[in-house]
């Protein structure tokens, strides 16, 4: 993919832009003069965004990115005043359908970070299937130094990535780490250049919506059911291959494979 090809969105395209490359939908969360922070203007564009990408059947698979410097540098805690029990669960529950929509929707995400992805951009990142970095972006989980506990999924993901004992230290503790870091303990999961972490990440989209996307779907689908029991898996696994065994698609790969050519999947 070529950077030249990417259209960085001006301040007044609105919270969230969109781009397609073939298969692939670019989204951006363009708030850059708040480092991305999600505000609740940010929080309906980025929900609106990511339903209109899952909709989509030409859509394959989607990259999230930031504007600016930043990815996202967490919630906006300029908003949160005068919070209580009632007025904050309709918060967090848009926040929830975004989390659903990355990590138990059908299509591939993966997370192009440069610069910081802090508090609950962390937790966006950690919804996604893949996370790709630039050298120089950190990450943190500091909710506890605001009075609160990490959200938006980070106490059910970052656990998978990284493992109990280090999500403890990172969400009990507020610190920051870079990149190095965080590919050694498996929270990112491929390094880059600084800037050109968006042009790989839709590289990679681009290798996956070569893919058959009702795979993927069932791929996902029983990923986010983990952890099961060995039975309840297999049993999940066979519920699922064996759908996936009636689909135009996997007549498609299998005749495209004995004849040695490429495959054309349809999404059926």
């Amino acid at each position: 993919m070529d950077a030249a090809d990417i259209i960085t969105p001006g301040p007044d395209a609105g919270a969230c832009t969109t781009q397609d490359f073939g298969p692939v939908r670019l989204i951006f969360m363009n708030e850059p003069g708040h480092r991305n922070a999600l505000s609740m203007r940010l929080r309906e564009g980025l929900e609106t965004a990511l339903g209109a990408a899952i909709d989509d059947p030409a859509v394959r698979a989607i990259v999230l990115a930031g504007t600016g410097p930043v990815f996202c540098a967490g919630g906006d805690i300029g908003t949160m005043k005068n919070l209580d029990a009632v007025t904050g669960r309709p918060r967090l529950h848009r926040v929830h359908r975004i989390f659903r929509q990355l990590y138990n929707g059908p299509k591939p995400v993966i997370a192009a970070i440069e610069g910081a992805a802090i508090g609950a951009g962390l937790s966006l990142a950690a919804a996604c299937d893949i996370i790709v970095a630039g050298t120089s972006s950190r990450f943190g989980a500091p909710f506890n130094r605001i009075g609160v506990m990490a959200d938006l999924g980070l106490l059910f993901t970052l656990p998978t990535r990284i493992g109990l004992g280090r999500t403890k230290l990172l969400t009990l503790t507020g610190r920051i780490i870079g990149t190095d870091t965080a590919e050694q303990w498996g929270l990112v999961d491929e390094v880059v250049a600084g800037g050109d972490a968006v042009t790989h990440a839709l590289d990679l989209a681009s290798a996956i919506g070569d893919g058959a996307p009702l795979a993927h779907a069932m791929t996902k689908q029983i990923l986010a059911r983990l952890p099961l029991n060995s039975e309840n898996f297999l049993a999940a696994e066979a519920d699922a291959q064996s759908l996936l065994f009636t689909t135009e698609d996997f007549a498609e790969g299998r005749d495209a494979f004995l004849e040695k050519r490429r495959p054309r999947f349809s999404g059926r």
